[in-house]
């Protein structure tokens, strides 16, 4: 499974704390059993953190790598689940990546416009995240392994009908317009000032206290002028007018901006130095482009596609998912869902009485079988981690 295993170290110790400790607490940190497959809480932070590690070494384009990164961390054990399944798919079926597509795609990424062909560049990265050139290419080695299992599925689907491209107009009609702007006015307070005796929070307090006199009729130009410290106070925050394609503003504090209306003022706004209030003068929505203007209908025509191969992605991971053993825990170790495969009706049919019976101590607590099973696979874990290193 894409990044399954802990650093030999601390899977250790995490083992020897099983073994020394026999109660139901021990199993605080699962997550999930998959198939018999154990995933940990210590896992799932660990799949995050090289994942983090893999999107910042190999993702260039900064709305894009922010993207992924914030996708990553709100689906991770999901994702880990996912591969999982994929990877156990692959296996079944005689799958194997050969070595010198991996050895391809690390030249690819040394090659791209981030490390422009610097292999020395790239192993100093690569060695500031802590990670292996070995361990690199075994997780390349996955994600070649999940994109080709991914990308077999869809294969097939390469045209869509007019209707579809119709529907995917509609559906992305935001992207078809003409660039949106604001005129826009900005208050800043710093959450640092040169009063080391002033807090985060007696600053929090100021600016909410500023946008309460706003709300009650006190001018913002005014009130920028009088309290703003960013480098329009002085115009009472006016920054002029602002496109979404615009460069001039953070995403954040732009994005913010395109989200009110006429005349609207904005809740109080953290960024990472400074609290921020938004009034935005006017706005002006761009025009909707015609499907049939330049590279619409083409741009459709992939959106519809996407979506009818996402389609067909998420039927199949559904169907890995029904054929599976897919066993969900909360943080106490307590089993909160489950979706064990079936593979004999006979046998499922006996065992339904006693299921009913015994279903309500088994969402309470794993059963004392599958602890001693997990705790079994656990340790058997850095004996396989030895033999292949």
């Amino acid at each position: 499974m894409m990044f399954r295993y802990l650093p030999l170290t601390s899977l250790l110790t995490g083992m020897l704390t099983l073994c020394i400790h026999a109660a139901p607490s021990n199993f605080n940190s699962l997550a999930a059993v998959v198939n018999g497959n154990v995933i940990t809480r210590s896992e799932v932070q660990e799949a995050i953190k090289h994942t983090e590690k893999m999107i910042m070494l190999t993702v260039s384009e900064e709305d894009k790598r922010d993207k992924q990164l914030a996708t990553l961390k709100k689906n991770a054990l999901n994702s880990l689940i996912e591969r999982e399944l994929i990877l156990a798919e692959f296996t079944k079926i005689g799958g194997k990546i050969k070595a010198e597509l991996v050895t391809q795609d690390v030249n690819k990424i040394i090659n791209s416009e981030r490390f422009g062909g610097d292999r020395d560049k790239f192993l100093k990265e690569l060695n500031q995240t802590g990670m292996t050139l070995k361990r690199f290419k075994d997780l390349r080695e996955k994600i070649l392994t999940v994109e080709l299992m991914r990308s077999r599925q869809s294969r097939g689907i390469q045209v869509v009908t007019p209707k579809q491209i119709e529907e995917a107009y509609e559906k992305y009609n935001s992207q078809f317009r003409e660039e949106s702007f604001v005129r826009l006015r900005t208050l800043m307070i710093p959450k640092v000032s040169e009063d080391t005796t002033v807090t985060k929070e007696h600053q929090l307090n100021h600016i909410t206290e500023i946008r309460k006199q706003i709300v009650k009729g006190e001018g913002f130009e005014q009130m920028a002028k009088t309290y703003s410290k960013d480098s329009v106070a002085d115009k009472g925050g006016d920054r002029g007018n602002i496109g979404e394609n615009s460069i001039e503003l953070r995403r954040d504090l732009k994005t913010a901006a395109f989200q009110l209306d006429d005349g609207e003022l904005s809740e109080v706004i953290e960024g990472p130095f400074a609290f921020y209030l938004l009034k935005v003068e006017t706005k002006k929505i761009g025009k909707k482009k015609p499907i049939d203007a330049v590279n619409v209908r083409d741009t459709c025509e992939k959106l519809a596609l996407l979506d009818l191969r996402k389609a067909v992605h998420d039927r199949w991971i559904t169907r890995l998912k029904k054929n599976a053993s897919i066993r969900r825990f909360d943080s106490q170790g307590r089993l909160i869902t489950s979706s064990a495969q079936v593979s004999n009706p006979v046998s499922t049919a006996r065992q339904g009485s006693a299921h009913k019976n015994t279903h309500a101590s088994i969402a309470s607590s794993p059963a004392p079988q599958e602890n001693n099973k997990i705790i079994s696979r656990i340790i058997r874990r850095p004996l396989a981690l030895l033999k292949r290193n």
